[in-house]
C-alpha cells in the first residue's frame, strides 16, 4: 500500500510539473501582426530583385579535351512578374566513382533571358575549373544546375548545399576523353 501511495504522489507532482511548465512556457503578450508582403516590383525597378525563375536542364555536355562545358537549358518565369534582366547559370559536375568530390566552372552571366517572352531555351558554355579528366572512358558523370536572378554569388552553392544524390542531377555526355594506354 505505501508503494501504492509514493507512486500516486509522484505522478500527481509530476502533472503538475508539466503544468506549470506549460504554463509558463504560453507568450503572454499577443503576436505582433506581420507587415504585409511587398508588392511585386514593376519593370522599372526590378533590378537586383530576386525574380524567381524556374528551369530544366535538357542537355549536360563535358568536353575533357576542351576543358569546357555545355549546358542546355529551358526556363520559364511568372508571366504576371517583371522579366529578369539577366540571369547567372551554374553548374557543377561529379561522378559517384569519387564520393565527395566535384568540379564547376564560374556562374555564367545571361542578359536579356527572357527578350521573346515568358518561357527560354539557353545553351550555355563555361569553362571547367579544376576538372580532371578521368582516367577511364567508362566513368559516368553527373550535373547540377542552379539558376539565379539575383547574382553570380547567390547562383553558386555553399558546400553544405552540394548533393551528390544522382536522382536529383542530371546525366553529363562525356566528350574528349582518351584511354588509358597501358
Amino acid at each position: 500500500m505505501k508503494k501504492l501511495a509514493g507512486l500516486l504522489v509522484f505522478v500527481v507532482a509530476l502533472a503538475a510539473a508539466i503544468a506549470v511548465t506549460k504554463y509558463y512556457s504560453t507568450p503572454t503578450q499577443p503576436k505582433q501582426p506581420q507587415p504585409p508582403a511587398p508588392a511585386a516590383p514593376t519593370a522599372s525597378n526590378n533590378v537586383g530583385v530576386n525574380v524567381p525563375v524556374t528551369f530544366k536542364t535538357q542537355l549536360v555536355t563535358l568536353d575533357f579535351a576542351n576543358r569546357k562545358a555545355h549546358v542546355t537549358l529551358s526556363l520559364e518565369r511568372d508571366p504576371a512578374r517583371p522579366a529578369p534582366e539577366k540571369i547567372w547559370v551554374w553548374a557543377y559536375f561529379f561522378t559517384p566513382d569519387a564520393p565527395g568530390r566535384y568540379c564547376a566552372g564560374e556562374p555564367v552571366e545571361v542578359r536579356q533571358p527572357f527578350a521573346s517572352g515568358s518561357h527560354a531555351n539557353l545553351n550555355v558554355d563555361s569553362d571547367l575549373i579544376d576538372c580532371a579528366a578521368p582516367r577511364a572512358t567508362s566513368l559516368t558523370y553527373y550535373a547540377r544546375v542552379n539558376v539565379s536572378s539575383e547574382s553570380a554569388f547567390a547562383a553558386r552553392l555553399g558546400e553544405p548545399r552540394i548533393s551528390y544524390d544522382i536522382t536529383q542531377a542530371s546525366p553529363a555526355t562525356v566528350e574528349g576523353v582518351q584511354p588509358k594506354r597501358h
